[in-house]
């Protein structure tokens, strides 16, 4: 294909959208949909049913994340390579990857037979939300003018979205996990036995170690918060929910939140944030509830098989039998560099277990050398669209929970309020149905084996039923707690989330321990119910001082989230300051601990001494046996660094050389984290506030690593916040999207939110009727049921 023809093919593409997205998405007439927007950029979508509800929420979310949601779909569908070329680089999942390698996983991951099965098993109100959330955005590029579409998102393919865009947007969520372990590896293993390829060592492989450490910075930077505070400690007798979720600060990454109001009168009316691309919030609000959530582990197992690479015919064995591998034949068209077209065949092996890859050694991550099957708990699972489409329609917290634990698909921690003032903690994400005593049975034989790391030769180890969708447990065995008085959740396991008392223990896949920590050779779990995360320590610290009156404020609630304290220097600086007691110190340790000295040992963007100490923990934290390697069991006991003769010096040198490495760059010890801390925008800078969460600072802002020019972005960070409260009856929200509605670096929406942000403050969103009638309406839109749009 010329390159002519291609520009004509990308151009056809965008201008057939409407066309095949109606005829898809046959439907009888409807009543007319409206869309409200206000301030900020919010559509209020009202509609007679959920066919017309998602389609005035795909027509007016696809004005805001167009491109960014087309791109996400077309890396789902496996067409990077289509359109621009095998070599190309695409994230799959959280994992930077060849387009090719892309392709070929979720093709494997999200074949046509798991769409099919996936939406066979959602309710028929789900289905037609998502039916109508494609046809709305199909219609919203339909009714562009013809030059417009031609130059939608610079070029780039926009296709005529489908009901299969929106479940391969959901189901990707729950293999994410899955992407960080085979992504990579989806070509050679699709072609091993043609090509013998050498098991090596991921760890010691340059480009695996730059994939992993952007999966470690966008998955393990985002430290999402959640707060639940009951009746028995708000003074009016309703809960005040803050949910503080986190996602990278990247106008067009999917994990990207978009906030919307979804009305059907009479049966249901919430508001929150979805995530791009998805025609439902998963954290919102109706006029009697309101929930906040993080993420949870979800455990995938990886199931080593034992498989023969014998030619052309490669065999696995099952309990004792030794039976062929079913070679699926996958083709993925490849735009070259002459812009034609070329095909590339792959043959990808499946057993009963499913798909296998062959994976190298990852010692770092308890992963021996070998071929595997991998089970993810939401394989085929989309049921998070019914999940939050159930919860909400919930009329209080004890709805809420069933409409949770009904229809269990993201692997979540939700924690949940009420206006009557119960508040909830609830595990929204399935998990396997595997005991502790059937992990240590099955553990691979290994000792430098992580523990989900399984005996894929024996069926009684698979957590697989025998069509192949994962075995869960039964909802009577998951950990939950409703009470009135406080509930927190720093994506920490269930164990502390009740504050003032640790909840009894549950098997190991419920937990949230250090997923990369090999067993012991005994097989038992050590340590199990202790978690590495400082926030959750921070949080209780913050409970206690926040309730010690027996009375939590809405202003007291917002403080814990923007007071940006830096747990790490408040547990040690002292300590580290120690090391400064030499008489002799360098010129530059000792302009170094002057200003660690005089930091307020807070992440504001005033805050003297912040930037020093960020760069001076990445130093620190690397040195081994001084940091604690967990928490303590019980969460108010302090632990010290273990500061010692032999490291001392160190410890010393780290402040000096941390010294050197900011003055060089440019930046004095005592600079204001807002001088490195900021945000571009037209309207000029904007000082941000907020620090690592890998040194407990609850408003947790990860950032790209430090240049002359300071931060050059957010990893993940602050995304959609909310305080959601019942004052005489009436309910109060107030909200912010940190990064704006469109998210784009250029637009008025994303400067406004981002100062509101800057200043520590949220908005009140209008909610209901009589707050709708009293607002400013910055837009309105009708559609009508023939299509048409009537302004």
């Amino acid at each position: 294909m010329t390159s002519p023809a291609k520009a004509l093919l990308w151009a056809l593409l965008a201008t057939t959208i409407a066309g095949r997205g109606e005829a898809a998405d046959a439907a009888p007439p409807r009543s007319a949909i409206e869309i409200l927007w206000t301030e900020h950029g919010i559509p209020h979508v009202t509609a007679a049913d959920y066919h017309g509800l998602g389609l005035g929420y795909g027509y007016a979310v696809a004005q805001d994340r167009l491109c960014a949601i087309a791109d996400h779909y077309i890396t789902l569908r496996g067409e990077r390579s289509r359109w621009y070329g095998a070599d190309g680089k695409a994230m799959a999942g959280f994992v930077p990857t060849t387009n090719l390698n892309a392709d070929l996983f979720f093709r494997v991951q999200l074949s046509g037979d798991v769409l099919r099965l996936a939406a066979s098993r959602l309710r028929p109100d789900t289905r037609a939300l998502v039916r109508g959330y494609a046809a709305g955005i199909n219609r919203y590029v339909s009714e562009m003018p013809a030059a417009q579409r031609r130059t939608l998102c610079e070029g780039k393919p926009v296709p005529t979205v489908t009901e299969d865009d929106i479940l391969r947007a959901e189901l990707a969520i729950g293999i994410t996990k899955k992407a960080f372990h085979v992504a990579l590896y989806a070509m050679s293993s699709a072609s091993a036995w043609k090509s013998k390829t050498a098991d090596g060592n991921a760890d010691t492989d340059a480009a695996v170690r730059a994939a992993l450490a952007t999966y470690n910075d966008l998955v393990k930077g985002q430290g999402s918060n959640a707060w639940a505070y009951g009746g028995d400690v708000v003074p009016n007798g309703g809960a005040i929910v803050v949910a503080n979720p986190h996602s990278p600060w990247m106008y067009r990454h999917w994990h990207s939140f978009h906030v919307t109001h979804l009305t059907i009168p009479g049966e249901i009316d919430v508001a929150g944030a979805a995530f791009s691309g998805l025609p439902v919030p998963m954290i919102g609000f109706n006029d009697h509830v309101a929930w906040g959530l993080t993420s949870a582990h979800s455990w995938y197992m990886l199931q080593v098989m034992d498989v023969q690479e014998s030619g052309t015919r490669p065999t696995y064995v099952m309990d004792g039998k030794r039976k062929p591998l079913a070679l699926r034949r996958m083709e993925i068209e490849a735009l070259e560099q002459d812009g034609t077209l070329s095909t590339r065949t792959f043959e990808v092996p499946f057993s009963e277990l499913g798909p296998v890859y062959r994976l190298p050694a990852l010692p770092s991550q308890g992963r021996p050398a070998g071929w595997y099957a991998v089970t993810a708990p939401s394989d085929a699972n989309a049921r998070a669209l019914d999940q939050f489409l159930a919860a909400g329609r919930a009329g209080n917290v004890g709805e809420l929970v069933k409409a949770i634990e009904n229809n269990r698909g993201r692997g979540v921690h939700v924690i949940a309020g009420d206006r009557h003032g119960d508040i909830a903690l609830v595990e929204a994400g399935p998990v396997l149905d595997l005991s502790d005593a059937r992990l240590a049975e099955c553990r691979y034989p290994d000792p430098s084996a992580a523990f989900y790391v399984l005996d894929g030769s024996k069926r009684a180890c698979a957590a697989q039923q025998r069509d192949g969708t994962p075995s869960l447990a039964p909802s009577a065995r998951y950990p939950g707690a409703v009470t009135r008085r406080i509930i927190q959740s720093t994506n920490n396991s269930y164990k502390h989330s009740v504050y003032g008392r640790a909840m009894p223990e549950y098997p190991v896949l419920f937990g949230d321990e250090d997923p990369f920590v090999p067993t012991s050779t005994s097989g038992s779990f050590g340590d199990r119910g202790r978690d590495r995360n400082m926030r959750i320590v921070m949080s209780t610290r913050r409970m206690g001082e926040i309730s010690a009156d027996g009375v939590v404020t809405p202003a007291e609630a917002m403080e814990v989230m923007f007071d940006n304290r830096n747990f790490a220097a408040e547990e040690w600086l002292d300590q580290i300051l120690g090391v400064c007691a030499p008489a002799a110190l360098s010129p530059e340790a000792a302009r170094g601990c002057a200003a660690l000295a005089a930091w307020d040992r807070k992440n504001n963007s005033e805050s003297r001494g912040a930037l020093l100490f960020h760069q001076l923990w990445l130093r620190i934290a690397r040195m081994d046996a001084v940091v604690p390697p967990r928490n303590p069991d019980d969460l108010t006991v302090k632990e010290p660094l273990s500061i010692t003769a032999e490291n001392r010096a160190g410890v010393l040198a780290a402040i000096e050389d941390t010294v050197k490495e900011l003055e060089t760059l440019g930046f004095a010890v005592d600079t204001p984290w807002e001088r490195a801390f900021f945000a571009d925008t037209p309207g000029g800078r904007i000082p941000l506030h907020g620090g690592s969460m890998r040194q407990g600072v609850l408003n947790a802002m990860d950032v790209l690593p430090l240049t002359k020019e300071g931060f050059p972005g957010v990893a993940a960070g602050a995304a959609y916040l909310h305080r959601v409260r019942w004052e005489n009856g009436e309910l109060i929200a107030d909200v912010l999207l940190a990064y704006g509605q469109t998210g784009e670096p250029a637009s008025r929406d994303r400067e406004e939110q981002v100062r509101l942000f800057s200043g520590k403050q949220l908005y009140r969103m209008p909610f209901g009727k009589q707050a709708l009638s009293e607002a400013r309406i910055v837009r309105r839109v009708s559609l009508a049921a023939d299509g048409k749009e009537a302004r």
